[in-house]
Parts: C-alpha cells; sequence; structure tokens
C-alpha cells in the first residue's frame, strides 16, 4: 500500500449545544477523536489537524505525540480549503496518497478507507477519488499526490469542488455501503441519526485494551500523562505553554515534574530564565532516554496485552 497521510479541518467549526462540534461526545470518546482513530487505524500517518476558532481547545483535546497541529489564523476571513491548503502545506513528500475530512464527518469505517487505498493502487490512472453510497457523493476525499499538488498551485476562485471540478486528470466515484461517509454533525436533521449510528457501529468494533505505565516508590510519581507533558515541553521550549496544551496549571505541571526529579535522582529539564521571549526550557539528556525506555516499556506491554486479549475478554467480540 502506498505511504498515505490525512488532513482533517476543524479551522471554522463552531457550537452545538455550547460545544465545539469536534469535541460533542460520541461513543465514549469524541467527534474528532474518532475521525483520528478511523484514519490511524487505516494506517495513515501523520494525521494533520487544522484548526483556527478555539485552537487551543482542540490542541489540548487531541495532544501532540500523534497528531500534526496547524493553526489557521485567519479562520474568520478564509473557507476550509483555504485551511485544507495550510494542511497540505505539512503533508511529507513522500505521501503518495492524501485524505481530505471535515472534522464534523468522522463515522467513515477503516475498511472503507482501506478499500478506497486499493482502488487507488489499482487504477494508477485515477487522482482523485471520492466514495459514494446509493448515488450519493460521501467523504472522505482521496487525492494522489500530483493532485494535492495542483491543488496547492490552484489560484483559480472557490473552494475545493470548484478546484477538483478545474483538475485534468481524472476523477472517480466508488460505490461503498457505509452510511457513515454521508453523515456529518452540522446539519441538525443528521444530528439524531449520526448519534443513532454511532452508537450501531460501536457495537461492531472490537474491544481492545491498551496499558497505561506508572512509575512510583511508595507513591506513583510518573505515568503517560507526565511523559506528554515533557514531550510538549520540548516541542514548544516552554513549560506554560505545555501545561496549557496538556489542560493543566503551570503550578501543578512544575510540582509533578520536580517531584519526578526528586524520586529519579536527575533533572528533568534545563531551563534559560529572562530575554524578551521569556524563559526557555529543554529536556535533559537524562529524561529523553527515559522516555526512550518509558516507551519502550509501554510498547512491550501494550503487545502482551493485545496478545492476551482474546483469552481473557475474546466473549466480548
Amino acid at each position: 500500500m502506498s505511504a498515505t497521510c490525512a488532513i482533517i479541518t476543524a479551522a471554522r467549526m463552531g457550537l452545538r449545544h455550547n460545544i465545539m462540534k469536534p469535541l460533542l461526545a460520541l461513543n465514549g470518546s469524541t467527534v474528532v477523536k474518532n475521525a483520528v482513530q478511523t484514519l490511524r487505524q487505516a494506517g495513515c500517518d501523520p494525521l494533520i489537524v487544522v484548526s483556527g476558532r478555539n485552537s487551543n481547545d482542540l490542541i489540548r483535546h487531541l495532544g501532540r505525540k500523534e497528531v500534526v497541529h496547524v493553526i489557521n489564523s485567519d479562520f474568520n476571513k478564509t473557507d476550509m480549503f483555504h485551511s485544507f491548503i495550510l494542511g497540505l502545506t505539512e503533508a511529507p513528500a513522500e505521501a503518495e496518497l492524501i485524505y481530505f475530512l471535515p472534522a464534523d464527518v468522522p463515522l467513515m469505517n477503516s475498511e472503507s478507507l482501506l478499500a478506497m487505498e486499493r482502488y487507488m493502487v489499482s487504477h494508477p490512472e485515477c487522482h482523485i477519488l471520492r466514495p459514494s453510497r446509493r448515488g450519493s457523493v460521501g467523504h472522505p476525499v482521496l487525492l494522489r499526490r500530483q493532485a494535492a499538488d495542483f491543488m496547492l498551485s490552484w489560484r483559480g476562485e472557490g473552494g475545493l469542488r470548484e478546484a477538483m471540478a478545474e483538475y485534468p486528470g481524472v476523477s472517480s466515484l466508488l460505490e461503498l455501503d457505509d452510511e457513515g461517509m454521508q453523515l456529518d454533525v452540522d446539519r441538525k436533521d443528521d444530528f439524531e441519526c449520526f448519534l443513532a449510528y454511532a452508537e450501531a457501529q460501536a457495537q461492531l468494533r472490537p474491544v481492545n485494551c491498551h496499558a497505561d505505565i506508572i512509575l512510583g516508590r511508595d507513591k506513583p510519581f510518573f505515568n503517560s500523562l507526565l511523559a506528554d507533558l515533557l514531550r510538549q515541553i520540548d516541542a514548544t521550549g516552554s513549560l506554560s505553554t505545555a501545561c496549557a496544551a496538556q489542560g493543566i496549571s503551570y503550578s501543578n505541571g512544575w510540582k509533578s515534574i520536580k517531584s519526578a526529579e526528586i524520586q529519579f535522582g536527575f533533572d528533568l529539564l534545563e531551563s534559560t530564565r529572562g530575554g524578551r521571549g521569556g524563559g526557555v526550557s529543554h529536556l535533559t539528556k537524562q529524561a529523553r532516554e527515559l522516555l526512550a525506555r518509558y516507551d519502550r516499556l509501554e510498547a512491550q506491554i501494550n503487545r502482551l496485552c493485545n496478545e492476551n486479549m482474546q483469552e481473557y475478554f475474546g466473549s466480548l467480540n
């Protein structure tokens, strides 16, 4: 299968019931996490999420470990196509296939995505593929690299639909029996149908498990949340920014790190003070090695979980 990435746009997503639509509860998770999980199951990497309105909430909700975040600072003045182009500029050059999906259409299943990829592999003349069901077109759109490059250079008026109409290459529809590709949370009359369909689909998905590795002595002092906080600090160079992205107070983040440093017996951060932009923080060499070991242990234990899942919980699937 070709290297595949995905772009999810959520820059202009409004509210429903006073909650940002991508953050609406869905099957014990949220709308946007459901989309991310499905795309991940289909092998998409990286997953690029373009936010604008309430971008901090979305970044904090998804974290930075498995998602590339792009912010459309002009979301009030631009359309979804502009957000798509911003995401497209972050797509790696080796990605031969690129999915595009609005964040409020998250209910496609991974089998349908893989079917679309197989179609593109077996039909190299096709550069743009859209799913359809009973003659009605749905999401996501799957673009070959040549079509994506055309979108990057397109200067016409209108959005993605107009750009695809102008593309000189072959565009195709693939008939799939996947109602979730046509449902979204944007239209009020579809919302109840959306929730009912999501609940029914949840029962069809296999139960899985994963482990949260907690290190401690008399009391726990290090877990996956603190590991993610350290990664955020390394990515942003700022403890305060990392704490905001993780949804915790600066004081709690600082105390957690200091407590862990006492228990480990070495510093986790190297910090400099002052300057126009304030202080800067980076991980120490020992902290990087700690995270590497933690990740290896987590992966090994999760493999063990998956290997024994059938024995203990197979009756649930």
